[in-house]
């Protein structure tokens, strides 16, 4: 059995990926796949990475043990924890596995130490806090991407040059979020705030597409070749006013097509955004944005496709540099921004009234285009002598209805009513008798016969005896002969209704 020549110990916070090039390149095995094959073993890779993670299978050291003629218990004991720490997988972060399976690097600590760190390797850093730089995923001469390979740990493996030969990687200031971050991650059997790491990974999918409200979840990070350039901007998000000005500054231009919708529409991702975090954060406080002009040219937010999952593309959205992912909402974004109950969003896309874009199983995950709804505004202007009906008037909770419902049928024409050219979905205007009627037919549809005292209690938030008061003092009236449970009038209770909410 051939062992090797030189048998090194792995190194305080070393990467088990790292540790096994570094024993590759002192004994001259540069490729991964020559390393695992020298150690008579199977690959074990993490599983859904494309890239090499080795995982630190008890059979692979038992396998160093033997080429390396010492015992590494403690060491596995160690690059175990690591693989397997609590907060490295969660189904509520947006990602769900920290890890990243390509390789990252701080050239200054490579040519200094020789090492790879194993917290290079995590999605939610961006930084080396030793040197203030960013961590790269490219040749800063070459600028081709790094390859698992044991000369990352002399240079880059297509242009050779050595790291000490070159410049350090981008200056660029780590945040105090960050540098706290690395501090609890100091050991690897440290424990870390999950909440933090919560509105890390949403700021981080946020700074992925910034002008997108529909933000989704990702399984692992997808291999960009900017990644810390992206999470430095998502410490920013959390921690700068200045950068969130700048952020809500482009969104109102890069969603400016959707001014006739209102500014909450044109707003909404940054809105969105601050809604989801767990915890308080001085950079998207609304109060904390300054109000002074910034120069917002020197904080252009970019966009990556990268992070818009198979199921959500469409070539008919990424004509225009991929923008028009901007513009799309599904029913829950739509609800939030209008404050409306789910139920109430779905009743407002009820008979397929705008078309929506690569149709998933579930209903709720449905994407729609905001701008389809330029051309609904139009065609339902506000009727004259009309009056002006919201989504929290209610009369949506006296009546079996929902304010989706009757914007369904003004925007599929079954309803004489129009909207507002300011306020775009966020109301609607129908005229009195037009509004009593629809009223009516809908109690009629659910309740022929009349509301029972039950129902009409319920509606009213008042006691039986109220009832009768109102129908001795001719407010409400009882239909038809009433010998056990009297049931009350649709129409008379739905001029009542609109009387008290003054609607006639």
């Amino acid at each position: 059995m051939k062992r090797f020549a030189v048998r090194p110990e792995p190194i305080e916070n070393e990467s088990f990926n790292g540790f096994l090039l570094r024993i590759g390149k002192l004994n001259c095995v540069f490729k991964h796949s020559e390393i695992v094959k020298y150690l008579d073993c199977e690959p074990t890779p993490a599983p859904g990475y494309f890239g090499w993670l080795e995982m630190p299978s008890k059979h692979i050291f038992s396998a160093l043990e033997r080429k390396l003629e010492k015992p590494l218990t403690k060491h596995r004991i160690r690059f175990k924890e690591r693989a397997h720490l609590r907060w490295l997988y969660s189904k509520w972060r947006m990602i769900f596995d920290l890890r990243l399976g390509f390789p990252r690097i701080c050239t200054a600590c490579v040519s200094e130490q020789g090492i790879l760190d194993w917290r290079w390797g995590l999605a939610v850093t961006a930084h080396c806090p030793e040197h203030e730089c960013l961590l790269t995923s490219h040749c800063p001469k070459c600028d081709k991407e790094l390859k698992w390979t044991s000369s990352l740990l002399i240079g880059c493996p297509h242009c050779g040059k050595s790291w000490n030969e070159l410049d350090s990687c981008q200056p660029s200031e780590i945040s105090t979020t960050e540098r706290q971050l690395w501090d609890d991650m100091a050991t690897a059997s440290s424990d870390v705030d999950e909440s933090l790491l919560q509105d890390i990974c949403l700021a981080i999918v946020v700074a992925m597409r910034p002008f997108d409200l529909v933000c989704e979840s990702v399984r692992n990070c997808p291999k960009i070749m900017e990644h810390s350039r992206y999470v430095a901007r998502a410490y920013s998000l959390l921690e700068s006013p200045s950068i969130n000005a700048a952020w809500r500054k482009q969104c109102q231009e890069k969603r400016g097509q959707l001014n006739f919708l209102g500014q909450d529409f044109v707003e909404a991702p940054c809105n969105n955004f601050r809604s989801l975090l767990v915890k308080e954060w001085w950079g998207p406080s609304e109060q904390a944005l300054p109000t002074k002009e910034l120069p917002f040219a020197e904080n252009a937010f970019s966009e990556t496709t990268a992070y818009i999952s198979q199921s959500r593309r469409d070539k008919a959205l990424e004509s225009d540099e991929q923008s028009n992912y901007r513009f799309q909402t599904n029913v829950i974004s739509f609800a939030k921004i209008l404050g409306l109950s789910e139920e109430s969003a779905q009743d407002y896309f009820r008979w397929d009234v705008l078309k929506s874009h690569k149709n998933v199983k579930y209903s709720t995950s449905r994407r729609f285009d905001l701008r389809d709804f330029g051309e609904i505004i139009q065609k339902r202007p506000r009727p004259n002598e009309s009056i002006e009906i919201f989504p929290d008037n209610t009369i949506f909770s006296r009546f079996p209805v929902t304010f989706g419902q009757l914007a369904n049928d003004v925007i599929l024409n079954r309803v004489d009513g129009g909207f507002s050219d300011t306020r775009g979905v966020k109301s609607l205007f129908l005229h009195p008798k037009i509004l009593k009627k629809w009223l009516t037919d809908q109690l009629i549809r659910t309740d022929a016969q009349g509301l029972s005292m039950k129902r009409a209690t319920k509606a009213l938030n008042c006691s039986r005896q109220h009832i009768r008061k109102l129908v001795a003092a001719n407010l409400l009236e009882w239909v038809g002969e009433h010998r056990f449970e009297p049931r009350v009038d649709n129409q008379s209770f739905c001029e009542y209704v609109m009387r008290s909410e003054r609607l006639l």
